[in-house]
């Protein structure tokens, strides 16, 4: 169900392993899980185990997924890194190679302790210097999740766009951008 690839990622305290079909029953806990979907999608409804069977083997056709675990061993959370599809936003339009990361602890007990920084370092660091990415994006990002804001801005990332709250039952969300022009910004 979930297409796999080969690729391990570690700086020795944060390793991400490729996601495979046996780690379904950590995605359903994870997606189930109305405090993590809070930070990570906003109040929505707990996922069921066909809603992460379905959206898991779509995300694997064009991303590569991965498992977040600590030096032990410890699965706490998910990544993806997958290709945009062009028209780029502008001053993008013409980049050849602009991707997207997501990253998501799944277990509260690891929120703050820098594993999700770590694995948007690793991330990065492999997209620019093993792939032809110029440009990286993290979408999405809720408004109040100041965690996943801190985390990327670690890593280079800067604000790229803003998309304010819609009432009182929408949160609003933020596009952060890393790359090649982040000296236009």
């Amino acid at each position: 169900m979930i297409r796999t690839h080969t690729l391990t990622l570690t700086d020795g305290v944060a390793t991400l392993r490729p996601m495979t079909d046996e780690d379904l029953p950590l995605l359903y806990r994870w997606n189930g899980n109305e405090d993590v979907l809070h930070f990570s999608e906003g109040d929505v409804d707990p996922y069921t185990p066909e809603e992460v069977d379905s959206l898991y083997e779509s995300l694997s056709r064009t991303a590569d997924c991965f498992i977040l675990e600590t030096e032990d061993g410890t699965p706490i959370g998910e990544c993806r890194l997958q290709p945009m599809k062009s028209p780029f936003p502008p001053p993008l339009k013409n980049a050849t190679d602009c991707r997207r990361v997501s990253v998501v602890i799944g277990e509260p007990d690891f929120w703050g302790k820098e594993y999700g920084s770590r694995a948007i370092g690793l991330l990065c660091r492999h997209s620019f210097e093993r792939t032809s990415c110029t440009h990286l994006f993290a979408e999405g990002i809720l408004d109040y999740n100041e965690r996943a804001r801190k985390a990327f801005e670690r890593n280079g990332f800067k604000v790229y766009s803003t998309v304010p709250a819609e009432g009182d039952d929408a949160p609003g969300e933020m596009t952060l951008f890393k790359g090649a022009l982040n000296k236009i910004f």
